[in-house]
C-alpha cells in the first residue's frame, strides 16, 4: 500500500512540474517559473530513487509538459491548403492526434525506461560527492536531452528549457557556452531546491540525525545559486562589439500564399508562378518603399516570397526596378517547386544579385530537397556581412553560430509560420541573437516578425495576431565574437557524453528495486 501511495504522489508531482514548465514556456505566464518548476518531480526522484515512484516522476513531468505545449500548438487545419505532401499521420490537416496519443506517451515511456531524471550511479560515489552529483547528474541529462532534440528534430520545435528564458537576463548564460548552459542551470536550480527541501524536512523529523546531510544540501543550493548568478553576470559583461549600426526592416504581408481568395495569390499554382511573383512584387513594393523611406538600408521579405528564379525574365526586371528606385538592398527568399528547394539571394541597389544561400534544414517530410546545401556563408550587403536563415534554420543555434563564426555581423531569419509556431520560433531568434552577440531580423508572412539587438533584446516587433506591417529599426552590428561563437557546441557534447557515461555506470552496477525511500542523497 505504501508503494502505491508513493506512486500516486509521484504522478501528482510530475503533473505539477509539467504544468509549471508549460507555464514558463514562450507565450506562457513567465519564464521565471522555470527555476522552480522541477522541484516537485525532482523531490520525488531524489526521495524515492531506486523505486518505481522515484523513477516515474520526472518522465511524467516531461510528458505532461510536451502534451500541454503540443496540443495547443498543433490545431486541426494547420496544413490546410499548404504546399508539399503532408505525411499520412495528418488527421484533420494536423498531426495532433498521433502526437498526443502515441508520440508523446512513447517518448515518456522511453524516458522512464532509461530512468531519466534520477541521479544515475549516485550510490557508487563517495558520500561527500553525492549532494553535488544529485544535482549535477540529472541537470546534465536535461541539458543533453535539449541538445539532442534541437539537433535532430526536423520540424517545428517545442520544449527546450532554455527557451523559457528568452526574455529574462538569464539568457546571457548562452553567450558563454550556448543555450545548453541555460538548460543545465534551470534543471540544477530545481534539483538543488528539491534536495534542500528534502534534507531540511528530514532534519526536522523526530529522531532524525541528518544534520550533515542538511548542511551539504544547503551548501549545494547556495553554490548553485552563486554559480548561476556569476554566470549571468559574466554573460552580461561579454563585449559584443558595436560601434557600427545599420537600419534594417522586416516586411510582414499579413496573409498566406494558400489563401486562394486574394488577388495576391490568384496565380500560386504550377505553371503560373511567374505571374504570382509579379503580383507579389506589386503587393510588397509599397511596403518596401515605406521601409526605405524610414531609412532602411536592408529590407527582408518572408520565406518563399517568390516561386521562380528572382533574377530571371520579367520578374528579375521588376525587382531590379524596385531596388533602383528605393536604393535599399532587398533580401529575397525564394522556392523552386520543381526542385523542392528553398534559398535566399539579396538584390543590391545596383541591380546585382548576390550568391544564393540554401536552406540548411529542409523539411524532408514535406517534400523539401536539401541537395543544394553548402556550408552557410555570409554575403556583403550595404557594408554589412549578412547571413540568412530560412524557416527552421532558426531552430537552434547551429546555423546562426556557423554564420557568425564566419564573421557575419547581421542575421536574417525568413519564415512561414502558423500562429502557434511563431512564439517558439521568435524565442529561438532571441536566443540565437544573444548567444552569438549578433542582431537578427525575423520576417514572417503573418505572425511574429521582429528585430533583435546583439543581446537578444527585442527592438521592434509585430503583435501576436495576424497583422500586415513593416518593422524598421537601427541595430548595433556585432563586430566581436562571443565565447559560444568560438567554442561552438562543446558543452552540449560534453553534457551528452557525461550523461551516457553516468547511465552506463549505473547500468553496469546493476539495478535493484528498492521499496524504501532514500529521503536525501547520502
Amino acid at each position: 500500500m505504501q508503494g502505491h501511495r508513493r506512486i500516486k504522489i509521484a504522478i501528482g508531482a510530475g503533473f505539477t512540474s509539467g504544468l509549471l514548465l508549460a507555464a514558463a514556456a514562450p507565450a506562457g505566464l513567465t519564464g521565471w517559473l522555470a527555476w522552480i518548476a522541477l522541484v516537485p518531480a525532482a523531490a520525488a526522484a531524489l526521495a524515492w530513487r531506486g523505486t518505481r515512484a522515484g523513477r516515474l516522476a520526472v518522465p511524467v513531468a516531461y510528458g505532461v509538459y510536451l502534451e500541454a505545449l503540443l496540443i495547443r500548438a498543433l490545431p486541426f487545419g494547420i496544413a490546410d491548403g499548404q504546399w508539399g505532401d503532408p505525411p499520412p499521420v495528418m488527421i484533420g490537416d494536423s498531426p495532433v492526434l498521433l502526437v498526443a496519443s502515441l508520440a508523446v506517451p512513447a517518448f515518456t515511456v522511453l524516458l522512464y525506461a532509461v530512468r531519466f531524471g534520477e541521479p544515475w550511479g549516485l550510490d557508487r560515489l563517495a558520500p561527500g560527492l553525492r549532494p553535488v552529483a544529485a544535482v549535477a547528474t540529472p541537470a546534465a541529462a536535461f541539458a543533453a536531452l535539449d541538445f539532442v532534440r534541437v539537433s535532430l528534430d526536423p520540424g517545428g520545435y517545442w520544449g527546450p528549457l532554455f527557451l523559457s528564458q528568452h526574455e529574462t537576463g538569464a539568457i546571457s548564460l548562452s553567450v558563454l557556452a550556448g543555450p545548453w548552459l541555460v538548460s543545465f542551470a534551470i534543471a540544477a536550480s530545481g534539483y538543488a531546491l528539491a534536495q534542500l527541501a528534502l534534507a531540511l524536512s528530514t532534519r526536522t523529523s523526530p529522531g532524525s540525525a541528518s544534520g550533515g546531510h542538511a548542511r551539504g544540501a544547503v551548501a549545494v543550493a547556495l553554490g548553485t545559486a552563486a554559480l548561476i548568478a556569476v554566470g549571468v553576470a559574466a554573460g552580461l559583461s561579454v563585449d559584443r562589439g558595436g560601434g557600427r549600426s545599420a537600419v534594417v526592416a522586416a516586411v510582414q504581408p499579413g496573409y498566406d500564399t494558400a489563401e486562394e481568395d486574394r488577388w495576391q495569390t490568384r496565380h500560386f499554382e504550377p505553371g503560373s508562378y511567374g505571374a504570382a511573383a509579379l503580383d507579389l512584387i506589386r503587393d510588397l513594393s509599397p511596403m518596401t518603399r515605406e521601409a526605405t523611406a524610414a531609412g532602411a538600408e536592408i529590407v527582408v521579405w518572408p520565406e518563399a516570397a517568390v516561386w521562380v528564379d528572382p533574377s530571371a525574365g520579367r520578374v528579375g526586371a521588376e525587382l531590379r526596378r524596385l531596388a533602383s528606385e528605393n536604393g535599399a538592398a532587398i533580401v529575397i527568399p525564394y522556392f523552386l517547386r520543381e526542385r523542392r528547394q528553398g534559398q535566399t539571394t539579396v538584390l543590391l541597389p545596383d541591380g546585382t544579385f548576390t550568391a544564393t544561400q540554401a536552406k540548411q534544414r529542409p523539411m524532408w517530410f514535406l517534400g523539401e530537397n536539401g541537395d543544394n546545401r553548402a556550408a552557410p556563408e555570409p554575403v556583403s550587403v550595404a557594408g554589412v556581412r549578412m547571413g540568412s536563415m530560412l524557416g527552421v534554420d532558426n531552430q537552434g543555434p547551429r546555423v546562426a553560430r556557423a554564420l557568425t563564426g564566419d564573421r557575419a555581423d547581421l542575421l536574417v531569419s525568413a519564415t512561414h509560420d502558423w500562429e502557434q509556431l511563431a512564439g517558439p520560433q521568435r524565442a529561438f531568434a532571441a536566443v540565437n541573437s544573444a548567444a552569438t552577440g549578433t542582431p537578427l531580423v525575423r520576417a514572417d508572412w503573418r505572425y511574429g516578425s521582429a528585430i533583435y539587438g546583439p543581446e537578444g533584446d527585442r527592438i521592434a516587433a509585430a503583435g501576436g495576431d495576424l497583422e500586415r506591417t513593416v518593422l524598421v529599426a537601427s541595430v548595433s552590428l556585432g563586430e566581436g565574437s562571443t565565447p559560444y561563437t568560438e567554442i561552438g557546441d562543446v558543452l552540449g557534447w560534453l553534457f551528452l557524453a557525461l550523461s551516457c557515461a553516468a547511465g552506463a555506470v549505473a547500468l553496469a552496477g546493476g539495478y535493484r528495486w528498492s521499496h524504501e525511500p532514500s529521503v536525501a542523497p547520502r
